[in-house]
């Protein structure tokens, strides 16, 4: 069975559609994965690392994007906003980290048993 992650929508997320769209997208592929499929699980920690890193630039730029006069975003708002972003990106990096290393020591394991 596939979950899947309702959006619930935020003002903010209309600022970043597509950053959105990658994040939920990633999200789903982590809720589905399993502790078998440790090579799937290195491509989406490296995924996930690399959205770290955009919400964390996007976080360090709020000052900026506060500034624009066409939307009106409060700086302190957005800085949670990414930060939240940012974190579970990160805890997802970790997780299937361990979830990869695992599976290769297993396979490890298989390969010296044999």
């Amino acid at each position: 069975m596939r979950l899947t992650i309702t959006r619930k929508k935020v003002d903010l997320d209309e600022c970043f559609p597509e950053d959105i769209d990658q994040y939920y997208d990633l999200a789903t592929q982590y809720i589905n994965l399993t502790t078998e499929d440790c090579s799937h699980a290195f491509k989406l920690s490296q995924k996930a690392w690399v959205l770290a890193d955009r919400w964390a630039a996007i976080a360090a730029n709020a000052g900026k994007l506060a500034m624009n006069k066409d939307k009106k975003i409060n700086k302190t708002d957005l800085k949670d906003y990414c930060y939240r972003k940012y974190r579970q990106m990160q805890y997802i990096h970790e997780h299937c980290r361990m979830i990869w290393n695992k599976g290769e020591d297993a396979q490890k394991e298989k390969r010296v048993g044999k």
